[in-house]
């Protein structure tokens, strides 16, 4: 006769609570040199390997210190200032965004502002250090309207990268024409409805008919009653849009994000609105949009990301919400908060960035300071 063996009640009562602590752990925690002091104002973040090491590097805009830095990551989620220091400007920087334009396999810089419709590019030299492009500052238009959002994109499928930039001030945005050698080209004007409040834009195939189209979400105003939209501009291939839908969204419409988030292979859209709701457009095929589910992420809602951040083949939603980020997994039921979630982040948390910083395989998030000094790191487990 075989003796059975058990273990005794209370180590079951020991491996239960192990488990419940596991589960319950929080799905990020701060990296190990987290806050990284990066200078006052920090506001839009770009997560790069500038250096070609293999690691991600931090860009950072400063709005009301008229600098962009840069900040060298070591692949264990610690940063150091780049040689050379910030990238000094004579204007207030509106939008950064990181592309190779010129064909040399290195990483340029693209920077918005100034009292026109203009921009500044700044070549990289695959150490850290950017100087600026011959022909730079480059106009868009002759508009004297402040040039706050802006997208690297390939517009007209030649194989290089354009520049297409908005304001706040015109219901439009401007083409530059890339020559893939650091040069552009004026290009094409497209207007849309939009109403008098900040309004964003991104591009992604919506149609499924292999171009690239737009979307902007339109707040309506500054009040949360005051109507918002998300308008569908179809793309040709060739550089030009033209408005194809419309779709009323909740009131406050403020930023957008694209990517998956049904399983579908098509892109559905996350919006943030002014106070603290998340609304969802799920993407029907040939670039129409049906309403989703709404969310509560219990602070003031700004820059959403889309991604998969605890590796379960799903898309999540990541929000800089003021003071915090808010984490929700995508589930069987819709969404809710990753463990931990919100994580704590510094004063005025309005931009984030998505990457594995510390190179495990994971995302990693980094959220924007505006009111202090440093930047959140977070690591995902």
């Amino acid at each position: 006769m075989t003796r059975k063996k058990f273990l005794p009640k209370a180590m079951f009562a020991m491996l239960g609570v192990a488990l419940l602590v596991y589960a319950q752990a929080p799905q990020f925690s701060p990296a190990p040199g987290s806050p990284v002091v990066v200078g006052e104002g920090s506001g839009i973040i770009v997560l790069a390997d500038v250096n070609q090491d293999g690691k991600l590097d931090l860009i950072t805009q400063h709005l009301q210190q008229r600098v962009v830095t840069v900040q060298l990551g070591d692949g264990a989620g610690r940063f150091a200032p780049a040689p050379g220091g910030p990238i000094k400007l004579t204007y207030s920087p509106g939008d950064i965004k990181l592309g190779d334009v010129n064909g040399d396999s290195m990483l340029d810089l693209a920077v918005t502002g100034g009292e026109r419709d203009a921009l500044d590019i700044f070549f990289g030299d695959g150490n850290g250090r950017f100087n600026r492009a011959p022909g730079s500052p480059f106009l868009v238009s002759a508009s004297t309207e402040f040039n706050t959002g802006m997208q690297l994109v390939d517009i007209n499928e030649d194989g290089k990268l354009d520049i297409v930039t908005t304001s706040n001030q015109r219901n439009s945005f401007g083409a530059l024409l890339g020559d893939g050698r650091g040069g552009f080209a004026p290009g094409s004007m497209t207007t849309f409805p939009a109403g008098h409040g900040r309004y964003v834009f991104a591009f992604g195939d919506l149609d499924g008919d292999g171009h690239l189209d737009a979307v902007t979400a339109n707040s309506g105003g500054d009040f949360l009653s005051e109507s918002s939209a998300v308008v569908i501009l179809r793309g040709d291939g060739k550089g030009g849009f033209k408005i194809f839908t419309e779709t009323p969204v909740p009131p406050g419409a403020r930023w957008l994000a694209l990517g998956d988030l049904n399983g579908d292979q098509r892109p559905d859209l996350a919006i943030n609105h002014n106070g603290n709701q998340l609304s969802i457009l799920l993407n029907q095929g040939g670039g129409k949009f049906t309403p989703g589910s709404t969310y509560d992420v219990g602070a003031g809602a700004f820059a959403v990301t889309i991604a998969d951040v605890n590796q379960d083949k799903r898309n999540d939603l990541i929000v800089a919400s003021v003071d915090s980020v808010t984490v929700l997994l995508n589930g069987n039921n819709g969404f809710a908060p990753a463990p931990g979630s919100p994580f704590h982040a510094g004063p005025g948390a309005y931009h984030l960035a998505i990457g594995d910083v510390n190179r495990d395989g994971k995302m990693d998030i980094a959220a924007s300071s505006f009111e202090g000094k440093a930047v959140t790191v977070l690591v995902g487990r």
